[in-house]
């Protein structure tokens, strides 16, 4: 009888350690990136409803500010905020920045317009046309090592949604974005000409995992990627996460459909 008693009580254990970690409340830059994160989408979007429930679990409060896309990121890097929301890790960030686990896939690809055709192996194949990028954004190493080089030619803008509008005006010939935001995007934020005009191709040119970024100068920064990924784990071995990805998916596409009618 206490054998079954003692070893209960050591089942415990790990519960009651969690439940005696002190709160804590943080404050998080997010940047538009629809469906993903946007100040007007619901929840905040997909990755910061996610975020907001993995951190709750470990009884962590987030709070988020909006910010332009560059500023989302110099913010955190520079210590103003604690962290922000859906970045992918590179060996320049990883020096001001601690990356959670994968929180969710991302997909890159090159969105042209309709009817036009880029055939290409590699990046380098696509050195006579003209890039347009996003200041802040990383859009990998291969990328970057080419824009390094002057291999590609690359146009330099503040957000997402100019480069769109860039693309469709053949100010640009490609742009690179996750394969959902950018399709979203042209929806949301283009005229139906514009966005009649732009298409994502088929075959991504790079994959990588989107992450939440914490200030390495925030004092508690390693236990906070520590708690995150720890819920993170236990969501995905239960199968809430996906629930709750696809539940959330589904409420924040709802919700834009109805503000388009």
């Amino acid at each position: 009888m206490w054998r079954k008693i003692l070893l209960a009580w050591l089942g415990l254990l790990p519960w009651a350690a969690h439940a005696a970690e002190a709160p804590l409340s943080v404050h998080f830059s997010n940047a538009e990136y629809a469906p993903l994160i946007g100040e007007k989408l619901r929840y905040g979007g997909i990755m910061s409803r996610l975020v907001s429930e993995v951190f709750r679990r470990s009884n962590v409060k987030v709070r988020y500010s909006w910010y332009p896309n560059n500023r989302a990121i110099q913010l955190a890097r520079n210590g103003d905020v604690d962290g922000s929301v859906g970045w992918t890790p590179n060996a320049d960030r990883q020096r001001d920045l601690l990356f959670t686990d994968e929180v969710l896939p991302f997909r890159m690809v090159l969105f042209q317009r309709r009817g036009e055709r880029y055939p290409w192996q590699t990046l380098a194949d696509l050195s006579r046309y003209r890039f347009g990028i996003t200041a802040g954004n990383f859009y990998s190493d291969t990328f970057t090592q080419l824009q390094d080089k002057g291999v590609l030619q690359v146009d330099v803008v503040g957000d997402d949604i100019s480069n769109l509008r860039k693309l469709a005006a053949a100010r640009i010939d490609l742009f690179p974005m996750e394969s959902e935001a950018g399709m979203l995007a042209t929806l949301l934020y283009l005229s139906p000409s514009q966005a009649a005009r732009i298409v994502p191709q088929e075959r991504a040119y790079w994959s990588t995992p989107l992450c939440i970024a914490i200030s390495r100068k925030h004092p508690r920064a390693t236990e906070l990627a520590a708690r995150f990924n720890r819920e993170l784990k236990k969501m995905r071995d239960s199968g809430e996460f996906s629930a709750l990805l696809a539940r959330t998916r589904q409420e924040v596409y709802a919700a834009l459909e109805r503000r388009q009618r």
